[in-house]
């Protein structure tokens, strides 16, 4: 039972009680100062005590004081058992394998009927199981550890179960476990721990986790940090750790061990190409290392470039190309190569080179050996001819091809106007070049509404705000007038009257692929006026740096910026670990794929498991499960939809993944929960008792008791007579 607690039933409660009680008081103060005449000091003291009395029981009768207490009572509560399913209850020790140690054990408790329990597997989740059959069917497979989640779940549906007790066969090699952070309310079950291999502690050096830089540069140096632990008898080796790239042995170290065995080693290596690199850190396995699998881990770098490089050629300084390069220039990401073209190879004769301040245009140098390290080429105002570029033509469209970037930006040196109809160049733009024309006026470009999801044009938060952001931007003026829009390209901006020889609207703004590059027209060179404000509205300025911000990163296909998108909810994974893969997934024109079947594969292919097909809901989302390959390596997830890659992931499988890395056995806090609910711990399950013996009782509610000590007729009485009293001798000793 509780202790019995108070409650006020006068009406306004705590407030009304203080303001009636200073009320009676001042009312007995005057009545003692009404009796001072008294002559008799008896006669005062009884007068007053009477009175004082009689105000107070006055007092008690308006309360209404009440006594509360709840009751319980102990029921036979069920029990609930917890098995540990996470891939260290494989492990094997001088007792045996840990899993074997769990079979035999619930083998044993079966054979006692006079308990039925409720059964849940934990690991990377939390769910129930049958109790028949469970010692034949257990095979731990999870690749984490989460006994405080798996607590917490049971002890919810506890509530509804009248649970008396909770029993946990585990490792305890649950690093973030602690005690105090579990929730037991007032009413707890006795929670009993079966810490298996407690009794039996490894030899073990392990790599317990790898740091490395998110995204590594080449030639910038990255940082991968290994944290090592060694227990047993192993504390007393070195422990020597290799670092691996490909099949290369990198570099090697000593580690020197604290008071803990643990240690950090620190490896700085340097990329030297664009692309995935997969590090390895490594122990050499010692021979009574009885863990082998841990001794082993993947780092995975992203390797870029540290700034995105871009090549801007313009052929005459114009307003247009002062805003553009001024942008590129103060972007810190991007790496800028400009130049200007204000004289052409046939100016040289009026003077040597040397005599002259302005050098000719290095074509052969830029187009022949560094074409390939630019992430983007812009052509702005530019037409090739003057300056004997023919012969480069060719190695730009390959440059495209092979999955460069290009933009040409209009005016009257570009596309037909340019000469560009039927070179290499016109091969890889989205648009077709027809007779040069060039018409005037100006005009507010449009947004394809079919296309206002594109990121390139998708200034607002939805299709409506963005054609709104477009219609209140300042005018264009002039535009370069192009044939029909290739197959594969999208018209992101067209003019609002113009027109081509097909009755479609002019295209001011195409985007496409070429091979494996991507490309854009842009039929304008006026962009630059976006930069202001327009008379009437506030956009602008900004408006221009987004526009083409999002132009280069889409265009140099910026992850962020890709239609459709792949995650894991980890980066690594223990062979056979359960994944979570989540998507948004959109069309080439940003529309989600709404309700489709897609493929998951992994890639290099694996012979476990067929392809697992999902559907995405009505925004183009996905989010399933599946289990990681049974062979360490970098993989990738591929989803494909009617037989079309759309998105990819990369991941690691390690034969150890975060569940072997660590195993000493933490049997304090397990201790600690059994002592502070009246369970118990046993290491081993050499002492383990009956399961009958470890299921109890529970408490349950029974109700609530309640007293009115002041309102039986008794006081009632006592409250008239004293009362009574005051009045009869105030009356007998002549005092009103």
């Amino acid at each position: 039972m509780s202790d019995w607690e108070w409650q006020l039933g006068i009406l306004g409660g705590s407030t009304a009680a203080w303001v009636l009680g200073l009320a009676l008081l001042a009312l007995w103060l005057f009545e003692l100062r009404s009796i001072r005449g008294e002559g008799n000091p008896r006669r005062r003291v009884a007068l007053g005590m009477l009175g004082g009395l009689g105000i107070l029981a006055v007092y008690l009768l308006a309360l209404q004081i009440t006594l509360v207490r709840e009751t319980f009572e102990e029921v036979a509560g069920g029990t609930a058992v917890l098995v540990d399913s996470s891939r260290s209850m494989t492990l094997s020790g001088t007792s045996g394998r840990r899993s074997d140690a769990v079979r035999a054990l619930i083998s044993e408790w079966q054979r006692d009927d006079r308990v039925s329990p409720a059964v849940y597997l934990f690991g990377s989740s939390t769910r129930g199981a049958a109790w028949n059959g469970l010692a034949e069917g257990y095979e731990p497979t999870d690749d984490e550890t989460d006994i405080h989640r798996a607590l917490s779940y049971v002890l919810d549906k506890g509530t509804d179960q009248d649970l008396g007790s909770i029993v946990v066969i585990t490792d305890g090699a649950d690093d973030d476990f602690t005690a105090a952070s579990l929730g037991l309310g007032s009413v707890a079950p006795a929670i009993h721990a079966v810490v298996v291999g407690g009794d039996d502690p490894l030899d073990d050096q392990a790599v317990v986790s790898l740091r490395a830089d998110a995204t590594a540069y080449v030639s910038v140096p990255a940082v991968i940090r290994a944290d090592l632990r060694a227990v047993g008898a192993l504390r007393q080796v070195d422990l020597r750790v290799q670092l691996w790239h490909e099949s290369r042995l990198e570099q090697e170290s000593l580690a020197t061990l604290d008071e803990n065995g643990r240690a950090t080693v620190t490896f700085e290596v340097i990329p030297r190409r664009t692309g995935r690199a997969l590090y390895r850190v490594l122990i050499p396995v010692a021979d009574n290392d009885e863990v082998p699998e841990n001794n082993d881990r993947a780092a995975l770098l992203r390797v870029g470039r540290e700034r995105l490089r871009a090549l801007l050629v313009a052929g005459r300084p114009s307003w247009d190309v002062r805003f553009l390069r001024d942008f590129l220039k103060r972007d810190g990401s991007i790496d800028l190569v400009s130049f200007f073209i204000l004289r052409t190879a046939a100016d040289l004769t009026a003077a040597p080179t040397q005599e002259l301040a302005l050098i000719p245009f290095p074509t052969d140098e830029l187009f022949r050996e560094h074409l390939g390290s630019f992430d983007v080429v812009i052509f702005q105002n530019f037409d090739y001819a003057p300056y004997e570029m023919a012969a480069y033509l060719p190695r730009i469209r390959d440059y495209v091809q092979r999955g460069g970037s290009f933009v040409m930006v209009g005016g009257d040196r570009s596309f037909a106007e340019g000469r560009y109809a039927g070179t290499p160049i016109e091969e890889v733009l989205p648009v077709e070049l027809g007779a040069a024309r060039i018409i005037k006026g100006s005009y507010k470009a449009e947004v394809n509404e079919a296309l206002a999801r594109h990121p390139i044009v998708a200034l607002g938060p939805d299709a409506s705000l963005t054609q709104q952001t477009w219609k209140s931007l300042p005018s264009l003026h002039g535009a370069n007038v192009v044939g029909d829009v290739e197959e594969d390209g999208q018209v992101l901006l067209r003019h609002p009257r113009a027109r081509l020889g097909n009755g479609r609207p002019l295209p001011i703004l195409v985007v496409g692929e070429a091979g494996r590059g991507r490309v854009a027209a842009f039929m304008t060179d006026a962009s630059w006026r976006w930069r202001f404000a327009a008379d009437d509205v506030t956009v602008g300025s900004d408006e221009y740096e987004l526009f083409w911000d999002r132009m280069i990163r889409w265009l140099t296909r910026d992850p962020l910026l890709e239609p459709a998108r792949l995650s894991t909810d980890r980066e690594r994974y223990g062979v056979g670990g359960e994944m979570i893969v989540s998507g948004r997934l959109r069309d080439e024109r940003y529309r989600p794929m709404s309700s489709v079947p897609v493929e998951l594969n992994f890639s290099p292919a694996t012979s476990e498991e067929a392809a697992k097909v999902t559907n995405t809901d009505a925004e183009g989302e996905l989010r399933t499960t599946l289990r990681a390959p049974d062979a360490p390596g970098a993989y990738e997830i591929i989803a494909s939809v009617e037989d079309e890659v759309v998105a990819r992931e990369v991941f690691i499988v390690e034969q150890s993944g975060d569940e072997l890395a660590d195993l000493e056995t933490r049997p304090d806090e397990l201790r600690g929960l059994a002592e502070r609910t009246g369970g118990r711990l046993f290491l081993g399950i050499e002492d383990v008792p009956p399961l009958s013996e470890l299921a109890s009782t529970s408490r349950r509610a029974a109700g609530l008791v309640s007293k009115e000590p002041l309102s039986n007729p008794w006081f009632i009485l006592l409250a008239i007579l004293v009362l009574g009293a005051g009045w009869v001798l105030r009356r007998r000793w002549g005092r009103r």
